[in-house]
């Protein structure tokens, strides 16, 4: 964590004095009126929210260490709860959840929010706002928790508001799935992830969770990663976390998205080439990581990710570093079609073991190319994607490997049902054209059986409607 910039606490200080000066704040203070002095609450709100939203999205942008300052200071009195709700949401979308939808762990900002809520003055109306999360909040945290939390809260009416936000239906796993994934909806693509880069192998081990959602999301979200460069390479350079699998992991994150200045990148490639060398289950460590990484459905390796890493590699060093990286420096500059690339394609392969980790993550890397090129033809390319198929046929006889063959064949399929969908003529020079190929291809690659390729083909007949009677 870092403290708040002095750029932003003065901005902050600024706005809080304009504030407590306000015309409209005086009136809601003094007006008898309940509903009028909803509105004026509401019109102050609909005026500084949006300015304490401006510096929040500008310090989650380049400064994402300073966000619990940053709430912190929100949370005091003299912003009258304005962007309170919000920051509860986000306190409580940053915590990691296990596969039972429960906290890993306590979530003390957490408490120190609605701790905070109990005691504004403006609670009655901040309460109308807030439901769905404590709801959410409170289901992903323990019981026990939760009662300690309640026995703080001094005022009655306000513990039997919060007692109230325990659902029963939460008690269920997938409920609180669902209640989570809705709030994820509707804070989709907001940066508010913050986190605290271990010293130490403690440190690594239990924040390890929050710091790799921290890194993907950076990601994701495609932040500006400069303000953490000294950070990075603290955590990069302390050798006492080298040989941990979590290491490798976040190190592996940083050097495959992170776009590093040329003063970082080389403070990278020493701490990746020295752990080529000198930490015993690195390299296998890596291309664990490399292969989940080609599995994952939340980020895409692309072309830069690989340019990125081969550009940090000291080739002269002999191991799966330098030939799985240089095998895919020839596949960028040459196309995977080319005959060069399947020989070398084909030779890496047979120096591993059909069923080592760093063949998979080639199988993956193959697939994904594939994937990619058959998902961005569109139907009238069909002869494109013949050639394609052809290509496909020399990897899987190079590659022998059942899971690569129904994957590519699931491609294929999903490609060729497209084709179907644009030509609907079966008398049209296309769709014959693509039955013979397909009819045959697909028999001579096994993707399906004769009588599943025939179906793809057989008309449906319309059931005709029963007469009324």
């Amino acid at each position: 964590m870092e403290k708040l910039a002095k750029k932003y606490r003065q901005q902050l200080d600024e706005m809080a004095k304009e504030i407590e000066g306000s015309e409209y704040l005086e009136a809601y203070w003094n007006v008898e009126d309940e509903e009028q002095g909803v509105q004026y609450y509401q019109y102050l709100q609909s005026v500084y929210e949006p300015r304490i939203d401006e510096i929040y999205r500008e310090v989650a942008e380049h400064h994402p260490l300073q966000i619990i300052e940053l709430e912190r200071e929100i949370l005091h009195e003299r912003f009258e709860g304005f962007y309170l709700p919000r920051i509860l949401a986000y306190t409580i979308l940053r915590g990691i959840v296990n596969e039972n939808y429960k906290y890993i762990k306590p979530q003390e900002h957490f408490r120190t929010v609605l701790l905070s809520l109990t005691r504004s003055l403006h609670f009655d109306y901040l309460c109308t706002r807030i439901g769905q999360s404590v709801q959410v909040g409170f289901a992903l945290s323990s019981d026990i928790w939760v009662s300690n939390l309640l026995n703080e809260i001094p005022n009655k009416k306000v513990r039997n508001f919060f007692l109230t936000q325990k659902i029963t239906r939460y008690r269920d796993a997938s409920e609180r799935k669902k209640g989570l994934l809705s709030m994820r909806r509707q804070f989709e693509g907001v940066n508010f992830y913050t986190t605290s880069f271990p010293e130490n192998a403690i440190q690594l081990r239990t924040d390890y969770s929050e710091l790799k959602e921290f890194i993907l999301q950076r990601i994701l979200l495609e932040c500006d990663n400069s303000g953490l460069t000294k950070h990075i390479v603290k955590f990069a350079e302390e050798k006492s976390l080298w040989e941990l699998t979590e290491f490798v992991y976040i190190f592996g994150l940083i050097i495959n998205y992170f776009d590093l200045d040329k003063k970082t990148r080389e403070k990278m490639a020493k701490v990746l080439n020295t752990c080529r060398k000198e930490v015993k289950g690195f390299v296998d460590a890596y291309f664990e990581f490399l292969k989940e990484l080609l599995g994952s459905s939340r980020l895409i390796i692309k072309t830069e990710c690989d340019k990125k890493v081969s550009g940090l590699i000291d080739t002269s060093i002999d191991d799966q570093f330098s030939g799985y990286y240089g095998l895919m420096t020839t596949i960028h500059k040459e196309g995977y079609n080319s005959d060069n690339t399947l020989s070398r394609v084909q030779k890496f392969y047979f120096q591993n073991e059909g069923l080592s980790t760093i063949n998979e993550c080639l199988r993956l890397t193959m697939l994904a190319y594939f994937t990619m090129e058959l998902d961005d033809l569109e139907p009238e390319e069909y002869s494109r994607y013949m050639d394609i198929t052809k290509v496909m046929s020399q990897y899987t006889n190079i590659f022998n490997n059942q899971s690569f063959n129904q994957s590519i064949g699931e491609v294929s399929l999903k490609y060729v049902r497209k084709l179907l969908k644009h030509f609907t003529d079966k008398r049209s020079r296309d769709y014959q054209d693509i039955k013979r190929f397909v009819m045959a291809s697909f028999k001579d690659l096994n993707f399906m059986r004769d009588k599943d390729i025939a179906d793809l083909f057989k008309t449906r007949r319309k059931k005709r409607k029963k007469k009324e009677s």
